[in-house]
């Protein structure tokens, strides 16, 4: 068996909502995805949004779901406050046509979880699109 090597973070530099190629796949096309990314990404705990999953890697279908890592500023989020950030995420992006499923962690438990091959934070390490990092 091959040895598991952590993946690179690619959270860490600042990257700036970049609305004009953004492409999440098909089934999205009813969707404001560049307002929902400004609401939230305009959210003042934010640190970084990625899409992971099939939208992530640019294999999504017409019903696939809609994953996105949101990583608060805050390096560890008691689940009271995790609760609350999922709650305003979900309410900045509005109804969103497809499945949609937040993923929110705080900055130092992300990068944490990230390093094991075995956690969703694994998975948005290796695979995941950044679409926004605060500066």
């Amino acid at each position: 068996m091959g040895t598991f090597a952590p993946p690179t973070i690619p959270w860490l530099e600042a990257q700036p909502l970049q609305l004009d190629a953004l492409d999440l796949g098909p089934g999205l096309e009813d969707f404001d995805v560049p307002g929902a990314l400004k609401r939230l990404c305009v959210l003042p705990e934010l640190q970084a949004v990625l899409a992971f999953g099939s939208r992530g890697r640019g294999d999504a279908q017409a019903d696939s779901d809609l994953d996105l890592a949101v990583i608060a500023k805050e390096p560890q989020l008691s689940p009271e406050a995790r609760l609350q950030l999922w709650t305003r995420c979900r309410e900045a992006m509005g109804v969103v046509p497809v499945g949609c499923d937040l993923v929110v962690q705080g900055s130092a438990d992300a990068v944490r979880l990230s390093q094991s091959r075995w956690h969703v934070m694994g998975d948005v390490a290796r695979e995941g699109r950044v679409l926004y990092v605060a500066p």
